[in-house]
């Protein structure tokens, strides 16, 4: 199982006669339904900025040249809530000099969950930071500064050219106490699927590279200088080592290109609502297996059923009132695009529903239909798939 520098397990609570058992846990497709807020119209605003992208491989320069040329470039991250601190690191990639911003992209669970951010520069400058958006599928987000003239990274345009065995450089902030640290290893292997600890798929990159907590966020370069990944996990395991791994490049620019396409700033207050990516869609609920019961003593009966778990209270499921402890009997598909045909899909026990729920393909405007016994009554349930932003 891999390991990001921070990390949660989400519990589900019994309610009337539905327990939930060990066999099978409903999910959200991200790990990141908590984070989620519904944009029913969404406003699409771009701001000024022109990402660095470089084609350049990695060449025979030493691993001191290529720190060099990158060091600057990238930042610690000190994160705060009410409750607790969080450390990481981060990327600046690029500027706006109309507002008088830089960005920095960093690891989604760098951020997730916190109020105020702080970015420590290389020189130990450090500047309050704002959320501009970022998207979970990817672990990445943005967050801004309000100062330019700063080392920028380029951003690698084909991560899949990566050749194996080729050398790379993590700049980050191991344990968030040792900033500026520097590490070194090769390429092990290019678009290696994974499942992380929230249970979820990501295709990383993986290296042989010495990474641990507080590293997330931080910078994987090529000896060429250019910005191949953002460090985001190891293989956490007694007796394992070298085994860490990193977002590819080709989805850092897909994120920050999106995220601030759609990003709003409002420059009186100095603050953002959420960049997102465009046609992004989320479940917003938890269905699991459990065991439905009737009646009590001898008369006692019981099944095995799927059943609604949890609602996000931010979900379009909310408002269409799909609740807790719905016995889900089947669910109909009806597409927007008239040339896909309709599916119902009746539970089964024996299958996986969320695996079903989760390989659908939707696109927004496609409607659920989920037929629901609820206190022992039938009723069929409509639920719209609408744009997300990813608060935080």
């Amino acid at each position: 199982m891999l390991a990001s520098c921070s990390a949660g397990i989400s519990s589900i609570e019994s309610e009337n006669n539905v327990y939930p058992t060990n066999a099978i846990s409903g999910t959200d497709a991200n790990g990141a339904i908590e984070s989620k807020q519904l944009l029913y119209d969404p406003v699409y605003e771009s701001t000024s900025v022109d990402l660095n992208i470089s084609d350049n491989v990695s060449t025979k320069t030493s691993v001191e040249e290529t720190v060099e040329k990158v060091y600057d470039s990238v930042v610690s991250i000190s994160a705060t809530s009410v409750s607790s601190i969080g450390a990481g690191s981060g990327v600046l990639f690029a500027k706006d000099d109309t507002l008088g911003l830089s960005y920095i992209v960093t690891c989604f669970h760098v951020v997730k969950g916190y109020l105020s951010y702080e970015v420590t520069l290389s020189n130990g400058e450090t500047y309050s930071a704002e959320y501009v958006g970022g998207y979970p599928d990817y672990d990445l987000a943005i967050l801004s500064i309000e100062k330019t003239d700063l080392t920028y990274a380029s951003i690698y345009s084909n991560s899949d050219s990566l050749k194996l065995g080729s050398t790379v450089v993590a700049i980050g902030n191991p344990l968030g106490t040792l900033p500026g640290s520097v590490s070194s290893g090769v390429v092990s292997y290019v678009n290696r699927r994974v499942q992380t600890d929230d249970y979820t798929y990501q295709t990383l990159i993986q290296t042989d590279v010495a990474i641990n907590s507080g590293n997330s966020g931080g910078g994987l370069f090529n000896t060429a200088g250019a910005l191949i990944g953002i460090v985001n996990a190891k293989y956490s395991a007694s007796g394992i080592e070298g085994l860490s791994f990193a977002v590819p490049s080709k989805n850092v620019i897909e994120t920050v290109e999106e995220v601030l396409s759609t990003a709003k700033y409002d420059t009186a207050n100095k603050v953002w609502s959420s960049g997102y990516v465009r046609g992004d869609y989320e479940y917003g609920f938890t269905i699991s297996l459990g065991v439905y019961q009737t009646g009590s003593g001898w008369n006692r009966t019981q099944s095995y059923v799927y059943y609604v778990s949890d609602v996000e209270s931010n979900s379009t499921y909310t408002g269409t009132e799909l609740k807790k402890s719905d016995i889900v009997k089947s669910i109909k598909v009806d597409y927007s695009d008239e040339s896909k045909e309709d599916y119902l899909y009746t539970v089964n026990t024996n299958e996986d529903v969320n695996k079903w729920l989760y390989s659908l393909e939707l696109d927004l405007d496609d409607t659920l239909y989920f037929t629901v016994t609820r206190d022992n009554q039938e009723q069929t349930i409509m639920v719209d798939v609408c744009q997300f932003i990813y608060s935080i």
